[in-house]
Order: structure tokens, then sequence, then C-alpha cells
């Protein structure tokens, strides 16, 4: 007499989980998935160098914090180094919001590639909207005025 196996329920259970997508779900208390970062698009246009020596463009962001920009560059390295085609440089950035809830500042730091047309900084927001965040900014410049996106990362402290 030959005695036939048959798979307890449990392995069912996940047999068909493995073959019909969706037939198993979790309802535990998972922690629901994390809301993307706020990403800012920003144009400039270059408005000339400031008494102390930075580099200012002013204009536009679009996004979560909509408003008027300004952003501040100055090269790190003494002006000899200006000659060279990269700058590690330090940026402030002030934006005025169209809502008031929404103006930051922000200091950030980085590299900017003069012939590629590029930069790429980094760094913290010091006050206003969502302050202790990550910034990371990356920019093209094209005829001497900057464009690019800034995306915003919540501090740990303030989840």
């Amino acid at each position: 007499m030959s005695r036939l196996n048959v798979p307890q329920t449990p392995l069912l259970a996940a047999l068909a989980g493995l073959l019909v997508p969706g037939a198993a779900t979790w309802s535990g208390n998972a922690p629901p998935p994390a809301p993307r970062p706020p990403r800012l698009v920003f144009r400039t246009e270059f408005a000339g160098v400031d008494k102390a020596g930075d580099c200012l463009w002013r204009g536009r962001v679009d996004g979560d914090g909509a408003g008027i920009v300004t952003l501040a560059l100055q090269q790190v390295e003494d002006p000899v180094q200006a000659a060279n085609p990269v700058w590690h440089v330090r940026a402030h950035w002030s934006i005025t919001g169209t809502r008031p809830d929404r103006s930051f500042s922000a200091d950030l730091e980085g590299m900017v590639d003069w012939k590629a047309g590029v930069s790429r900084l980094s760094g913290i927001i010091t006050s206003g909207w969502m302050r202790g965040a990550w910034v990371q900014q990356d920019g093209r410049f094209v005829s001497g005025d900057v464009s690019g996106t800034l995306e915003i990362t919540p501090s740990l402290a303030s989840r």
C-alpha cells in the first residue's frame, strides 16, 4: 500500500504567496514608506561681486520652498588658484519663500568645475524651514548663470 503525503496548510499558504503575487500580505505594524525628500528647482542670473568678494546670483526657486533665492559663492583657496578650472567653494543660500514658513538659509561646500560648467555642493540648513536638514545642490552654469536642483533630506532629529 502506498501512502500519499499531503503538505500541511502553512506550506500551502507559503506556496500560494509565491505563486500568486499579492495573495499573501503582511498586516503587521510595518512603518509606512519614507516620503520623498523635498526637491527644489532653481534658476539664477549672475548679479555681480559683493564687497566681501563673493560672487552673487539671484533668481527663483520652484517646488515646496518656492520663492526668491540669493546665492553667495566664495572660493576657499587663495586668489592665485582662481585661474584653475576647478574651485573648492563655500556657498551661502538665502531663500525667501512665497510662504514665509518655507524661508531658510543654508551653508554649503563643494566643488565648481568652470570648464565643465557644473557644481556639486552639500551642507546644512542653518536657519528657518527644515533647520538641520542636509542639502545637496547640483548646478549647471550657462553663460554665467546657474540653474539646477536642491535636494533636502530632513535630519533624523526632527523625525
